[in-house]
């Protein structure tokens, strides 16, 4: 069971109740009575972990392995779902992927988590998995801290697996290295770099390359860096009003002659950005700095 556990990256309890709950164990023991999976055992596992990771329960998952159509939850059982630690994260409306992130989010199970988004992002692309997948379970961790003062762990670990997984996507897809790359860096003050991850996968999909600076990013050192890549665009996000970084955006657009200085994020709402162009979401800023990146038309 260890081993199997392992293999599929969740809990040997896990496993275990997959085996008691659903039908889901060894076809075999060995002569000290101890579960032996065999090849056609674990496959059979992996569809079902397979089938959770993309949104479904595990009972509906191994109804489906069985060949039987799962009886239909009631909305207080389906909104009591427990992971590890409490109830499943609560995400009203989302699609089946956002529910599954959300289910392994609330168990603390972050590979889980991680394989979701890279699959989804495979699939769908950033910016909807973004706004279908990612959105609506960080939005939902937050509230669900704000409203009961617990569950801090469930955000961290998430915002932890969602920063990994877009890192894999950007790994997976090809760019152009030999071309400058615009450059992205949240605010001097900001911590919040996810919205500036997911804005590199998504350039990177479109074989644009893209340098993150990270967080608390002085907007001088981003100039600095604009100036020794010749970055022909540069992006300072704000998730919270910052005057100080609004003072200093002359700098980035004086770093060199071809550079276009950018902002984006909620932190700019009702600022004076100067000569710097507003970007009014993640898709209007991947666009804006591809648009940069290729120079004029």
């Amino acid at each position: 069971m260890g081993d199997v556990a392992g293999r599929l990256g969740v809990a040997p309890s896990t496993v275990r109740m997959w085996g008691s709950r659903y039908g889901m164990t060894a076809s075999g023991r060995t002569p000290g009575g101890h579960r032996r999976y065999n090849g056609d055992d674990l496959a059979r596992l992996q569809r079902v972990h397979a089938a959770v990771v993309a949104g479904s329960t595990p009972a509906e998952a191994a109804a489906t392995e069985r060949g039987v159509v799962p009886p239909s939850p009631t909305p207080r059982s389906r909104s009591r779902r427990s992971g590890a630690g409490g109830s499943v994260l609560a995400v009203p409306g989302a699609g089946a992927g956002a529910r599954g992130v959300a289910r392994a989010a609330s168990r603390l199970d972050e590979m889980a988590v991680e394989d979701a988004l890279v699959q989804a992002l495979r699939a769908n692309g950033t910016l909807a998995t973004w706004q279908d997948v990612v959105r609506p379970v960080l939005v939902a961790a937050g509230d669900h801290w704000q409203r009961t003062g617990n569950g801090i762990e469930i955000e961290h670990l998430l915002s932890q697996a969602v920063s990994t997984a877009f890192v894999r996507h950007v790994a997976d897809v090809s760019a152009r290295p030999q071309d400058p790359p615009v450059l992205l860096a949240a605010g001097p003050r900001d911590e919040h770099v996810l919205a500036l991850q997911a804005v590199r996968a998504a350039l990177a999909e479109q074989g644009v390359p893209a340098r993150l600076l990270g967080p608390r990013t002085p907007v001088a050192a981003l100039a600095a860096a604009a100036r020794r890549t010749r970055a022909p665009g540069a992006l300072v996000w704000l998730s919270t009003p910052d005057l100080a970084a609004a003072a200093d955006l002359p700098i980035l657009a004086r770093a060199h002659r071809r550079i276009a200085a950018f902002v984006g994020g909620p932190g700019w709402d009702g600022v004076d950005v100067g000569g710097a162009r507003r970007c009014t979401d993640l898709a209007d800023t991947v666009d804006a700095l591809a648009a940069a990146a290729a120079g004029p038309a």
